[in-house]
């Protein structure tokens, strides 16, 4: 089953390509197809294959995800870390991400077409967008949390749980609000030709495709082009301001404190915000760059090959399970 990776185009599939032979029946959105030759996607071995792989990430999400946070709420409790606040957050927003995310996709490529009906059709969609919204946005937090504990070390000392947790809200609450488009744009379309097939997609939800072109450019802006210029823009930054340090007076990095175990905690704390960026860039690049291509060459369905589709999108799925294996790297 061909599937075009976008969070707001999921599982158009071939249906896409046949829209200008519908004819629409009623406000339900019934559809009647006047060239029975129209094909529906199908599973085929590639996608039992994607499906396989996403519940086995799945599990190892949920298992690695969970388990470090418990590890982090212990901690939590015995000494509060400013942190560890934010590593609870990213492992929940990774936690939800894998809740809505694995399992409606491995489900909805198993049963091909969609049989929740109308109010799961938008709001799963809704949660999915979310779900994928929240890690980005709090790998951003933690990007300028560190950078700001760099730079500005004596505002952040005492001003750092303010600013955290307002960072923190705001993240939460942006993922909301940007997701919430979903809810409108998506609904079910039912087919009774050549049989009856049942799908939920954003078919006629835009006037144009110019339309259709900005809302995509927006959610990939804003869920991956920001995010990603904030964290390099914050990890560069805290580089430099690294090496200037060095350059000047090593000591100097230690922030005018005793204790050597002082900048050797620092300097882990800031390898692991470094890791977290580079595991969300490499992750999750593939999968967004071949959603431009298709925004530009829409036949591109056509000729990829379709085990590279799905590679695309499970390869991002990687993201949620690397980030527990990363704290626990560093954590050592």
């Amino acid at each position: 089953m061909c599937l075009k990776p976008l969070p707001n185009n999921t599982m158009i599939g071939s249906v896409e390509s046949g829209k200008n032979n519908f004819t629409l029946h009623n406000d339900s959105l019934d559809i009647a197809v006047s060239n029975s030759s129209l094909k529906f996607p199908t599973l085929s071995i590639s996608g039992i294959i994607r499906v396989a792989i996403t519940f086995t990430l799945f599990i190892l999400s949920i298992a690695m995800n969970g388990i470090f946070l418990l590890k982090l709420s212990r901690q939590h409790k015995k000494k509060a870390s400013r942190l560890k606040l934010l590593l609870d957050n990213l492992m929940v927003a990774n936690l939800v991400e894998t809740i809505i995310v694995m399992p409606m996709d491995g489900i909805w490529n198993i049963m091909v077409q969609w049989y929740g009906g109308q109010f799961l059709c938008k709001v799963l969609n809704f949660l999915k967008l979310f779900s994928m919204y929240s890690p980005a946005f709090m790998v951003v937090v933690i990007s300028i949390d560190r950078c700001l504990a760099v730079t500005k070390p004596l505002k952040s000392a005492t001003q750092s749980t303010q600013i955290r947790k307002y960072m923190i809200y705001t993240a939460w609450l942006f993922s909301f609000v940007l997701a919430l488009p979903q809810l409108w744009l998506f609904r079910m379309i039912h087919y009774s030709e050549p049989y009856a097939f049942s799908q939920c997609n954003t078919l006629r939800s835009f006037y144009n495709q110019w339309d259709q072109t900005i809302y995509n450019f927006f959610t990939f802006g804003f869920l991956f082009v920001i995010p990603l210029f904030i964290m390099l823009f914050c990890n560069f930054k805290i580089i430099f301001k690294m090496m200037k340090i060095l350059r000047h007076n090593v000591n100097e990095i230690s922030l005018n404190r005793s204790k050597n175990i002082i900048p050797q905690a620092r300097m882990k704390t800031l390898k692991m915000t470094i890791a977290f960026v580079t595991s969300f860039i490499i992750c999750w690049t593939p999968y967004y760059l071949i959603g431009i291509w298709y925004w530009i060459d829409p036949d591109l369905h056509n000729r990829l090959p379709e085990p590279m589709n799905h590679f695309f999108f499970v390869f991002g799925l990687l993201n949620p399970c690397f980030d527990p294996l990363i704290y626990g790297y560093f954590s050592l």
